[in-house]
């Protein structure tokens, strides 16, 4: 419980210092239970027979009066304590049924609209019932779920049965590479196209995948067989948790429910406790997808693992590999968890990309230490038209502090700020011409360590206002004088930069102490705590960030002086792109002063550097491939022939747009992607942190 006591502890009004691990970290902590909600509604199952036996029903779920009295501690909580106040209305009712929609069938492939009309007087009269306790319509309506995934298991199981061909590979028609944005379909008739289309997609795939007929038939039962024993095993404790979420979540996306057994396992990882692999999981209709890799953990060192990874099989050391399609995502936890020293297997899906072949990558168990995640240095070069000048550059993966080494007296313990003060002072000995501060994919952590960082390049002042519902605001300041260092600084970020990563660049910008490079932050700008309940507990929003300016960190983020090419999509990840996130606003700006005049220089900036993206094999391999994201067909062919040229088209544009990469780099070629090693962890080879150095050489030449 030490780690959850620290975290409640740090986000009182009177502190509001966030410690390790960041919130931010832990919202995407949490995601992964939500995600267990929608592992079971969009599981399948499966071999169901005509006569079905007690076995072969689901569960029907039948809420207890003490759930319904959880449910109303939870509203009142919420209505006395959380930032964003809501009324108990026909708008909360509606915004609730939709959010349970979505988390029971987030596809819409099991409920059609005919389904629901019984069910639509929720959207007016849902507040009341919550208020009162009554959960009985939320089981109807789970209950009718379950039901509908057994319609589809006898669907995919006439197909099974019948005789080649199961489907007609020549048919020209197509199905949705965006399956979240599908409209609800009219009625059971038009859900079965849904699911042969589904199907049959399934089956192209693993045509492409070089599988037989049979092998594919072989797979496919085998994955459902072991779903349909899952989701045949479902709690009412996991039915609870979309009731109770569907009720937080809609006040914003980092308000969330913990039952007692997720406080438990949120202890254990926070303590670090358990070996593994050192990824953020959560659900993604049968797959386990990789939302983030914990830095300096065991799979951000292997390399082969990325977010947005789909895992869809995990093997033992030695031991052949076990589908994981639609397991719940604690047993799939359970498998990829192990003693530190040993080896599992993963098979994955490159970025999720079901047109992608599968591949199999080996990860060595080991726990996080602090040593993994603390501040690093290095200096590389950048040629001017003075010659060649060294740049300094610190990567910082989280706001860190060893808080029981400092709670113990330590007088050595380990800080972010500690840390970067002592590597300020070893590249001052090498001769820099200044600082790149590196916080890409730096998801937060200590707002202490955000505060302190900040003071180690500003003389005093504000560092950010923290803003509570009752509207005080408390300002936190940096007292000391000392300055750690006072030439160019650039801060890099990119979308995956948030919190407390964004109080330090935010303050940055508006100080005018550094330029701000990269591309537009996350925008996550709010503060959580933990409320008790009388069974488990709720991390609620309490307070929002401000900016010294008196902008909102919250939704728009930090918007970066000289932008770069990004491969992620602003669109589909960030703060903006959550579900009833609060919004951006500004309070009174607060006095400060300014370090640096470059307003009239950043026009130029970005103007060369568009020019040497335009003249480099790298940026220009990025911008191929964001620009290949950008206008990714929405639709794909279900016609087989169509699909293979699709496929051979797309590989071959792949290959010959690393070669070109390869070849800049005077890389012999290759015939296969999955021989193309290239390792842009290296700094001197790493584009954005040559970007950030070249911008401090040339905001050096204009100054001059």
């Amino acid at each position: 419980m030490a780690a959850l006591l620290l975290l409640k502890l740090a986000m009182m009004p009177n502190t509001v210092s966030t410690l390790l691990p960041s919130l931010f970290m832990f919202a995407r902590w949490i995601q992964s239970w939500i995600g267990l909600l929608i592992a079971t509604s969009a599981v399948v199952l499966m071999l169901a027979s005509k006569q079905a036996t007690a076995a072969d029903v689901p569960v029907q779920i039948e809420f207890t009066k003490q759930q319904g009295q959880l449910t109303q501690e939870i509203i009142q909580l919420l209505d006395r304590q959380h930032y964003q106040h809501r009324d108990l209305n026909d708008e909360f009712a509606n915004d609730v049924f939709n959010r349970y929609l979505k988390l029971l069938d987030p596809q819409h492939i099991y409920l059609s609209q005919a389904d629901l009309e019984p069910f639509n007087y929720l959207s007016s009269e849902l507040d009341d019932l919550l208020a009162q306790g009554d959960l009985s319509p939320m089981a109807a309506l789970y209950n009718l779920l379950q039901q509908r995934r057994l319609a589809f298991i006898d669907y995919n199981l006439g197909v099974f049965s019948q005789g080649e061909p199961m489907f007609d590979f020549e048919r020209l028609e197509d199905i949705s590479t965006s399956p979240y944005e599908n409209p609800r379909v009219t009625n059971l008739e038009a859900l079965k196209d849904t699911w042969r289309k589904q199907l049959k997609n399934e089956f192209i795939n693993g045509q492409l995948s070089n599988e037989s007929v049979k092998q594919i038939k072989d797979r496919l039962q085998k994955r459902y067989t072991n779903i349909r024993k899952r989701v045949l095993q479902v709690e009412l404790r996991d039915a609870y948790l979309a009731v109770s979420n569907s009720i937080t979540t809609v006040t914003g996306p980092h308000t969330t429910y913990l039952s007692p057994r997720n406080v438990e396992d949120f202890n254990i990882d926070m303590s670090l406790s358990l070996e593994g692999i050192g990824a953020v999981l959560q659900r993604d209709n049968d797959y386990t997808k990789v939302v983030s890799l914990v830095v300096g953990g065991p799979a951000d060192k292997a390399g082969d693992l990325k977010a947005s990874d789909y895992i869809v099989g995990v093997a033992q050391d030695g031991d052949p590999i076990q589908e994981i399609l639609g397991w719940r995502l604690d047993d799939v936890v359970d498998q990829i968890r192990g003693p530190k020293g040993t080896l599992v297997n993963l098979q994955i899906i490159p970025g999720g990309d079901l047109q992608q072949t599968k591949k199999t990558i080996q990860i060595k168990r080991n726990k996080v230490n602090l040593d993994d995640q603390a501040a690093k240095k290095t200096v590389v070069e950048v040629l001017t038209p003075e010659g060649l000048v060294n740049i300094g550059v610190i990567t910082l993966p989280t706001f860190y502090m060893d808080f029981a080494a400092a709670q113990s007296g330590d007088p050595n313990y380990r800080s972010t700020t500690r840390d970067v003060y002592n590597l300020i002072q070893e590249l001052k000995s090498e001769s820099i011409s200044g600082i790149v501060i590196d916080l890409r994919n730096n998801g937060g952590g200590s707002l202490r360590e955000a505060n302190q960082l900040t003071g180690l390049f500003i003389e005093t002042g504000t560092t950010v206002q923290v803003r509570y519902a009752d509207g005080m605001i408390q300002k936190q300041m940096d007292r000391n004088p000392l300055l750690a260092y006072n030439g160019p600084l650039v801060v890099l970020v990119n979308r995956y930069s948030a919190s407390a990563s964004e109080i330090f660049a935010a303050a940055m910008q508006d100080y005018k102490r550094a330029l701000i490079v990269g591309s537009q932050t996350y925008g996550k700008g709010t503060v959580q705590t933990f409320g008790d309940l009388s069974s488990g507990q709720i991390k609620f929003t309490q307070a929002k960030f401000y900016r010294v300016s008196g902008a909102s960190t919250q939704h728009k983020g930090v918007i970066p002086d000289v932008n770069l090419p990004s491969l992620t999509d602003p669109k589909k990840v960030g703060e903006s792109t959550q579900d009833h996130a609060l919004k951006w606003d500004r309070v009174k700006a607060v006095d400060h002063k300014t370090y640096f005049s470059f307003e009239h220089i950043i026009p130029q900036l970005q103007k060369r550097q568009e020019k040497r993206n335009q003249s480099s094999a790298d940026w220009q391999y990025t911008l191929s491939l964001a620009e290949r994201e950008r206008n990714r067909p929405k639709q794909i062919s279900l016609h087989l022939g169509h699909r293979q040229q699709s496929w051979q088209e797309q590989k071959d544009w792949y290959l010959n747009t690393i070669n070109t990469l390869r070849s800049s780099h005077d890389l012999a070629p290759v015939t296969d992607v999955k021989d193309h090693d290239f390792d842009y962890d290296n700094a001197q080879k790493d584009p954005y942190i040559l970007a950030g150095a070249a911008v401090i050489a040339d905001w050096i030449d204009m100054a001059h």
